[in-house]
C-alpha cells in the first residue's frame, strides 16, 4: 500500500464508523508517542485511517535513537625538531599486541602527521607499540635515528600519544664522530639519553595538538587560563585593589607605569600580551599596547613577565589626566593555539611623576 498522508489514491483498510479511543491510545503508547492523549475521543473512519498511517511510519513520535558510544582510540602525533638535512624520511610502524597494525614511510618535511590506532575487537587491553626509524638517502639503509614508544588504550576516550623526534637523538654517521646512544627496548632515546619508552600519561586528543605542544607554562591537559596583573620593572610584584602605582618619565620623554603579569595554562613562547586601560570615573581610555615576549617560569605552576612599559601618553593623550586618579589596567594574553586569558588590576596612579633623574615632581 502506498502510504501518503492526505491522499485517497489508495483506500486504507475499512474501520467501523467510530473506533474506540483506548485502542489507539494504547497503540500509540507502545511506540513511545507523546501524542497518545490525542486519541482520547472517538474518531471517524477518516481520522482512524490517518492514525493508522501515523502508526505505520511511527518515526515521527518514536523514542530517539541511543547515543553512539564514545570511540576508543589513540592518535600517534609525530612531530620533529628541525632535522631536514639530517634525515630525509621516517619509517613509522605501529603494533597492537606485538602484531603489525600500520606500516608507512613519510618525508621528514611532511611532519607533523597523525596515525590513528583503534583496538581490535575484544582487544581493549592490547598494548600499543610505535617504532620509528629515520633515514638519510645519501647514507643508505642505516637508520640515523630510532625512537620507540608504548602506551595503552583508555576505554571510551580518544587520546594523543605525542612523539617528538629530537636532534639530540641522532645516531653517529658511519665513520663520523659519536652520536646519541643506541638504546635497547624497553628504553628509547629522549633528550640524548636512554629512558623508559612507556607513556602512561596520554593527552586528550585535540585536532590542534600540533600547535598546542605542552610546555612549562601550559602542560598537557591544561585547565582554563589564569592571568594575574601586577607591577614591577625587574620582577613580578602583586597588586591589590586600590594600590597606588607610580608613573615615571621615560628616557625619551614619554610617561609610563610598569606592568608585570603572571599566567598559567598559556604558551611560554609566542603568546601575545595586550595591555589596555580605562579610567573608571571618567571613561578615559588609555592606549593599547601589544608585545610578544617569552615568559619565565615562576612558583606554583605559573609563568611571569615583568618590565612591561605601559606608556600612558603613547597615543597623544595628556598624561596629566591619569595622575591622581583610579585606573583599571586589563591584560589579555593569547597564545598560538588560540587560548586566551584575561586579568584586571584596579589601581590608583600616583599624583606625581617620577622623573628620569630619579626625582619626583617633574612635569
Amino acid at each position: 500500500m502506498v502510504l501518503r498522508f492526505g491522499s485517497d489514491e489508495k483506500e486504507a483498510p475499512r474501520f467501523s464508523e467510530f473506533v474506540p479511543a483506548n485502542r489507539f491510545a494504547a497503540a500509540l503508547a507502545r511506540v513511545g508517542c507523546d501524542r497518545a492523549s490525542d486519541a482520547r475521543a472517538p474518531m471517524t473512519a477518516h481520522a482512524a485511517r490517518r492514525f493508522a498511517l501515523l502508526l505505520a511510519v511511527a518515526g515521527a513520535c518514536s523514542s530517539p535513537a541511543p547515543e553512539k558510544p564514545a570511540e576508543t582510540a589513540v592518535v600517534v602525533g609525530l612531530e620533529s625538531e628541525s632535522l631536514i638535512g639530517a634525515i630525509d624520511n621516517v619509517h613509522v610502524v605501529t603494533t597492537l599486541g606485538g602484531a603489525t597494525n600500520t606500516d608507512a614511510t613519510f618525508p621528514i618535511g611532511s611532519l607533523p602527521i597523525e596515525v590513528r590506532v583503534v583496538p581490535p575487537k575484544g582487544g581493549m587491553d592490547a598494548p600499543i607499540g610505535v617504532h620509528i626509524q629515520g633515514y638519510l638517502g645519501a647514507v643508505g639503509a642505516v637508520p640515523l635515528l630510532e625512537r620507540t614508544a608504548e602506551a595503552t588504550f583508555v576505554p571510551g576516550h580518544t587520546m594523543l600519544l605525542r612523539i617528538l623526534l629530537q636532534g639530540q637523538c641522532l645516531l653517529a654517521l658511519p665513520g663520523g664522530p659519536p652520536g646519541a646512544p643506541a638504546c635497547s627496548a624497553p628504553q628509547t632515546c629522549l633528550a640524548g639519553m636512554c629512558q623508559d619508552d612507556h607513556v602512561s600519561a596520554l593527552e586528550a586528543y585535540s585536532s590542534d595538538w600540533a600547535v598546542n605542544t605542552p610546555d612549562i607554562c601550559k602542560p598537557a591537559n591544561a585547565g582554563a587560563p589564569v592571568v594575574q596583573v601586577g607591577t614591577g620593572q625587574s620582577d613580578y610584584l602583586p597588586l591589590s585593589n586600590g594600590d597606588t602605582v607610580q608613573a615615571e618619565q621615560g628616557p625619551q620623554g614619554g610617561h609610563h607605569v610598569w606592568v608585570a603579569v603572571r599566567q598559567q595554562n598559556l604558551k611560554q613562547a609566542g603568546s601575545t600580551t595586550t595591555i589596555t586601560s580605562v579610567q573608571p570615573s571618567t571613561g578615559l581610555a588609555g592606549p593599547r599596547t601589544a608585545v610578544v615576549f617569552t615568559f619565565d617560569p615562576d612558583q606554583g605552576g605559573f609563568c611571569k613577565l615583568a618590565g612591561l612599559r605601559y606608556q600612558l601618553d603613547a597615543d597623544g593623550t595628556d598624561y596629566h589626566e591619569f595622575l591622581g586618579a583610579p585606573l583599571d589596567i586589563t591584560v589579555v594574553i593569547t597564545d598560538a593555539a588560540g587560548a586566551r586569558g584575561t586579568g584586571v588590576a584596579h589601581v590608583n596612579v600616583a599624583s606625581t611623576i617620577l622623573c628620569a633623574s630619579g626625582l619626583s615632581g617633574c612635569q
